[in-house]
């Protein structure tokens, strides 16, 4: 039988709005793409006239009764008024990360999505894509033993080196509230342990601003060697333990001119190195006494994939299951990096009561082509 695909619009169409754009409308069969919005309506007028969808308003996506599921692209500084509104349309809704900016609007957003009996989901999906679901392939099958720590170390420059017409399309997000690495990057690598150990017990560590006071460097920008405020926490260096008993240490900073990226789990049999979490098929490697190997890929949607998680959302409407992307997840993820902040305030540990259930991994059968979606029917 096939299942009557959700209709589906999106608000925000900056930058990360293509990828979803191209793969809402052309990857998945469960999703009927019919339109998008943003504040400056040029945006949506082009994105709508690229990807042949119809160029609408908030207000119009909010108002069309046949729309059942709103895609939140919009910076993380509007995720919560626009995902308020979303949830109170009576739509189901997916944001980009993280949620909101304080846990007191994340509180807000679960009673109305509890309210009105939604489906409220936040990004990064990539931990579904082939790279991270054979890593958890990996630790289910227990081929390096049991877990005992993992690394995150990851090192980037978010500097004001855009010019007047890259800023047009993308504002200077990272250095805004809610923007910054830990907030931008953390989701990425929260989620993906998530999805390979679950939740977190208690966090402690440090995070601060770094060279809050700074100027445009690109000539090319019009606001060239005008001073800039940096408000958000710009580098991170915690340590993080999960109820498995797993210990993480977890550092990200944004502050360097060269890029350097460490992602391992480290198990009493061996260790695993995992791909990048921003990303859906790069390479793992695991390592057991000897040199460390390639593990051959063994899930669907190695290619980027952004949208899979929204995918994923329509095919649980549409069989009435839960999604794997939950509320709870990243509830979670927001919960833990301003914890992190809240203990350079105070010195504290602090400990957590919340939890969510471990997403169901996708099937590791095989599926050429369009029939890669069928990962996602079955649960």
């Amino acid at each position: 039988m096939q299942y009557k695909p959700v209709k589906v619009a999106v608000i925000g169409c900056g930058m990360i709005s293509d990828i979803y754009l191209e793969n809402l409308k052309n990857k998945f069969s469960i999703i009927d793409l019919v339109g998008c919005s943003d504040i400056v309506s040029v945006k949506a007028e082009k994105q709508a006239q690229k990807y042949s969808i119809k160029h609408m308003t908030n207000e119009e996506i909010l108002s069309d009764n046949e729309i059942e599921l709103v895609i939140n692209l919009t910076y993380a500084s509007a995720h919560y008024e626009v995902s308020r509104q979303i949830l109170e349309a009576g739509k189901h809704c997916y944001s980009e990360k993280m949620m909101c900016l304080t846990m007191a609007e994340a509180d807000e957003l679960n009673r109305i999505r509890k309210d009105k009996n939604l489906i409220f989901a936040v990004a990064p999906d990539t931990f579904l894509g082939a790279s991270q679901q054979t890593a958890r392939m990996i630790i289910d099958k227990g081929l390096i033993g049991e877990p005992i720590q993992a690394v995150v170390n990851l090192s980037r420059g978010y500097h004001m080196i855009k010019s007047s017409a890259d800023d047009a399309v993308r504002k200077f997000s990272v250095m805004y509230e809610g923007g910054g690495i830990p907030y931008d990057m953390g989701g990425y690598y929260l989620h993906q342990l998530f999805n390979i150990c679950g939740a977190v017990e208690s966090v402690c560590g440090y995070a601060y601003t770094r060279n809050a006071e700074r100027r445009y460097l690109n000539p090319r920008h019009e606001k060239f060697n005008d001073n800039f405020t940096v408000k958000t926490p710009n580098t991170v260096c915690s340590s993080i333990k999960f109820r498995t008993g797993m210990l993480c240490s977890f550092n990200l900073s944004s502050e360097y001119n060269t890029y350097s990226e460490q992602f391992e789990i480290r198990g009493s049999e061996g260790i695993m190195y995992l791909a990048d979490p921003n990303n859906f098929g790069d390479k793992i490697y695991i390592q057991r006494k000897g040199e460390k190997l390639e593990f051959p890929l063994c899930h669907p949607y190695s290619v980027n994939s952004r949208g899979i998680g929204a995918a994923d959302i329509a095919w649980a409407i549409r069989t009435n299951r839960e999604p794997r992307l939950s509320f709870e997840m990243g509830y979670h993820a927001l919960e833990i990096i301003n914890a992190i902040s809240e203990c350079t305030a105070d010195g504290q540990v602090k400990r957590f009561t919340t939890d969510f259930t471990r997403p169901q991994p996708i099937s590791s059968e095989y599926y050429s082509g369009a029939s890669e979606e069928r990962s996602l029917f079955l649960y």
